[in-house]
């Protein structure tokens, strides 16, 4: 099992980014995404938000290459064809 955490001191950050990245990683497509669990820091009054990452196939590299367009799609790199990765 693969874990991310997002942490910081301020727990509203740490919600604040977890809103913008959970729903990326679940719409890419190339991973799945459990649900995330809020864990309270004892030390700082901070945040820790983890969730299970499990690859959905194949290992894929994505990157943004210099003059793709900026609609927040992506080329896979290392594929013979190149194939884009669509946005749902």
């Amino acid at each position: 099992m693969v874990q991310m955490r997002l942490m910081h001191s301020d727990p509203d950050k740490v919600r604040a980014v977890a809103e913008l990245v959970l729903p990326l990683l679940r719409a890419s497509g190339v991973l799945m995404v459990g649900d995330e669990t809020e864990i309270p820091n004892r030390r700082d009054g901070g945040l820790r938000i983890v969730v299970d990452v499990t690859a959905a196939g194949p290992a894929v590299r994505v990157t943004a290459e210099p003059g793709e367009p900026e609609d927040g799609s992506a080329a896979a790199v290392g594929d013979p064809e190149r194939r884009r990765l669509d946005r749902p």
